[in-house]
């Protein structure tokens, strides 16, 4: 199995992201857009795993000593950066510290118990929107600094989930394997 650590989002801040496509300055962009469905913030990638059971051991102790927290998403931003972009996303304003915790907590619960190699770029919360393949032409990079950072995009975050990842001719299609409930007071 393909699996990931992910904070989900509901449905208004879905919508909120969509509202924010929909006003895009770039029309007929060349790029792909990410499902509305794969719309998520990635704590850690695990890539192929034929068991889940110490993964759900290694990440339990983590939902308990997390509280849960509010998030929002605001500015728009690509990676490496929005003149020569391979990912577009929106960035977290409110709630990255608390993200980061987690995501520092999960990295480090993997590694123990799993062996994972530990991230050594700093986390960067986000959700990515896009994804592009090619060099984009310099008038349509230009446009990107121009989209508006989104506005009601906010939740609370009361749990994560470790994800599957189905590669297909269509994408990618994400299922539910262990969701876990932050409880902490942290």
């Amino acid at each position: 199995m393909r699996l990931f650590v992910a904070a989900e989002f509901p449905d208004g801040v879905r919508d909120a992201i969509a509202n924010g496509i929909r006003g895009f300055p770039v029309d007929d962009p060349p790029w792909r857009w990410v499902d509305p469905e794969n719309w998520h913030i990635t704590l850690k990638f695990i890539g192929e795993v034929s068991d889940t059971g110490a993964i759900g051991t290694a990440l339990d102790p983590i939902s308990s000593a997390h509280a849960p927290f509010d998030l929002s998403l605001g500015p728009f931003g690509g990676f490496p950066n929005l003149r020569r972009p391979r990912v577009l996303f929106y960035d977290v304003l409110d709630g990255a510290g608390p993200l980061g915790a987690l995501a520092a907590d999960i990295d480090g619960a993997l590694a123990a118990a799993l062996g994972l190699a530990r991230e050594t770029r700093p986390f960067r919360a986000h959700a990515t929107i896009a994804r592009i393949k090619r060099p984009l032409p310099a008038d349509v990079s230009a446009r990107l600094s121009a989209v508006p950072p989104l506005e009601d995009a906010r939740q609370r975050v009361e749990a994560f989930t470790l994800l599957q990842s189905h590669l297909g001719p269509g994408g990618a299609r994400y299922e539910p394997v262990l969701r876990f409930t932050l409880s902490g007071t942290k």
